[in-house]
């Protein structure tokens, strides 16, 4: 066999691993890898900055649950793409970065684009690898997948220098190992012991809770989910990748914007592949409570009584461990039956019930208000969406009414920013999720901050007709008015931008459909033909800077009090 280079290595391991689509922005430390993508049948998606690569690839493994490949260049390239890596490792996403590197024979002397990846991600990362020698090119690679992939799931770099990149050899040279296994190849068991006690507490209870989390996507686990909650008659709140598991619409389904009554009353809680972080208050009173006695179930021991003091903690892949539990109850005949009419149950449908009567309300309200207000723009949205569309988060400000309006029905409905947080991810998740869930609708939800750091990317999606629709909340300003941030107000400069910006004429060029809507009435139509356009598209809605997040106003300090 003929010699080969690095990037023809790299490629036929991509192909190897099922890979359809890198997202890269070109260097010359990494040319050989993109100069073998297409021969290997994967589609190379161009964007405008190195961080939208890693939100798309981030956002292609939320929706598809495999892994999502992004491809940088050396030094800045890497650096670039920093914070949506940090994001997906902070989310536990399965995301490879793929990044090039000066040559090993430059180190520490001023290399061109120096700079040392695996030190950079080391704090958010599953595995990150110097490629060292061409012999190793393609385990390194294949255990990068092996890291990315295996719960729970992370972000792998792998950074290779273009002296062994460039490098041609016989491919017989390259060392065996590292085979990477399927979702359904390494799936283990509970200890059945403690599954039977599970089953106990579960029957005991009466105020049990499902709580599911990430796990349960990443498990394929949302069918088994589904059926122990309808066996037993419990309720389920899911969180993060996992909301939609059950859908929302069952009257089983706890919402997050009205999950306390519940998760800080229950006696008895099922945790499955669910962190209890700062967004969870770390499973803390008032949110959950410390009266219920926990069974947690999650692939890594470690988070099991991390947060909360778990009496059952069961090791083991959700899907399995749930199926267990749904076998267990029929085995022994355990009879739920009469939890089906129980005051719980219908404390439930009661809080349902008046939390839907309180938006609507609220929304009444201010529904023919001009500047238009968040509320109406939201119960519009969702009122045009199909039922299985997609929503990709990147507003502070519209985060929470989005929260309150949109009803998941499967998972990988919500893509979000993650415990991060950062601003500007939206279109860039945008184009992953459109490419992970092909004809179905994507809907980027952003804010005026987002679009001003990532939104260059619509030209990205219009030059390969990704029909993604970014609807702007375009309040010209940086978060709420100061009013809502007292800390701040008459002691600095308001972070106001440019006033009323007409965003839908800035991406119109570019090939994007746009709309302005600065009328209520307005806003149904225009998203219907944004949405039936078939293009790229870009509704700029005219807003208010005094309208700040539903529920926290202006505070981005989570747990920290002032």
């Amino acid at each position: 066999m003929s010699d080969v280079d690095g990037g023809a290595l790299i490629g036929r391991i991509l192909k190897e691993q099922n890979v359809k689509y890198v997202f890269a922005v070109n260097g010359g430390h990494t040319f050989p890898i993109l100069a073998n993508l297409r021969d290997n049948g994967i589609k190379l998606i161009h964007m405008r900055h190195e961080q939208a690569t890693a939100y798309a690839a981030d956002a292609y493994a939320r929706v598809t649950g495999t892994p999502g490949i992004c491809c940088v260049t050396a030094g800045c390239g890497l650096t670039n793409a920093v914070t949506g890596l940090c994001g997906a490792g902070l989310t536990n996403s399965a995301v490879i970065c793929l990044a090039g590197q000066h040559p090993t024979t430059e180190d520490f002397i001023g290399s061109f684009q120096e700079a040392y990846g695996t030190d950079v991600v080391d704090s958010f990362s599953k595995y990150a690898k110097r490629v060292l020698d061409w012999s190793t090119i393609e385990v390194d690679l294949r255990q990068a997948f092996r890291a990315a992939t295996s719960a729970p799931q992370g972000v792998a770099l792998y950074e290779i220098p273009t002296n062994i990149l460039y490098h041609s050899d016989a491919p017989e040279k390259q060392r065996p190992g590292a085979k990477v296994y399927g979702a359904d190849d390494l799936r283990s068991q509970g200890d059945p012991r403690k599954i039977e006690r599970a089953v106990e507490l579960l029957l005991g209870a009466e105020r049990p809770l499902i709580a599911g989390g990430d796990g349960i996507f990443w498990s394929d686990a949302a069918a088994e989910l589904r059926e122990l909650a309808e066996l037993t008659h419990t309720p389920v709140y899911c969180r993060r990748a996992g909301q939609g598991a059950m859908d929302e619409a069952n009257p089983l389904a706890i919402r997050g914007a009205w999950k306390k009554p519940f998760t800080g009353q229950a006696d008895v809680v099922l945790a499955v592949g669910f962190r209890f972080w700062s967004g969870e208050k770390f499973g803390q009173p008032p949110t959950w409570t410390d009266k219920a006695t926990y069974i947690q179930v999650d692939t890594d021991p470690e988070r099991v009584g991390w947060h909360v003091p778990a009496e059952v903690g069961i090791v083991g892949d959700p899907k399995l461990v749930l199926r267990q539990i749904i076998d267990t109850i029929r085995e022994v005949k355990a009879d739920f039956s009469g939890r089906a009419g129980s005051p719980w149950l219908q404390q439930m449908a009661e809080v349902r019930g008046n939390y839907e009567k309180m938006i609507a309300d609220r929304e009444a309200e201010t529904h023919a208000d001009t500047p238009i207000h968040p509320d109406r723009l939201t119960k519009d949205l969702v009122s045009v969406i199909d039922d299985d569309a997609t929503l990709v988060v990147d507003s502070f400000t519209l985060s929470g009414y989005t929260s309150q309006w949109f009803t998941a029905h499967t998972m990988g409905q919500i893509v979000d920013a993650g415990p991060l947080a950062p601003v500007g991810h939206g279109v860039g998740m945008g184009i992953g999720a459109a490419l992970g869930r092909p004809g179905k609708q994507v809907v980027v939800v952003s804010g005026d901050g987002g679009i001003g750091i990532g939104g260059m990317d619509m030209e990205t999606a219009a030059k390969y007709d990704i029909p993604i629709v970014t609807l702007l909340w375009n309040n010209s300003s940086w978060g709420p008015d100061f009013a809502a941030m007292p800390i701040l107000k008459g002691r600095t400069d308001p972070f106001d931008m440019v006033p009323d910006i007409r965003y839908d004429k800035v991406f119109e060029p570019m090939g994007v459909y746009t709309e302005h809507v600065a009328e209520p009435d307005e806003i149904i139509p225009a998203l219907e033909r944004a949405l039936g356009s078939g293009r790229p598209a870009v509704v700029n809605v005219a807003s208010d800077k005094r309208y700040g997040h539903p529920s926290l106003g202006g505070n981005l300090l989570g747990s920290t009090q002032l």
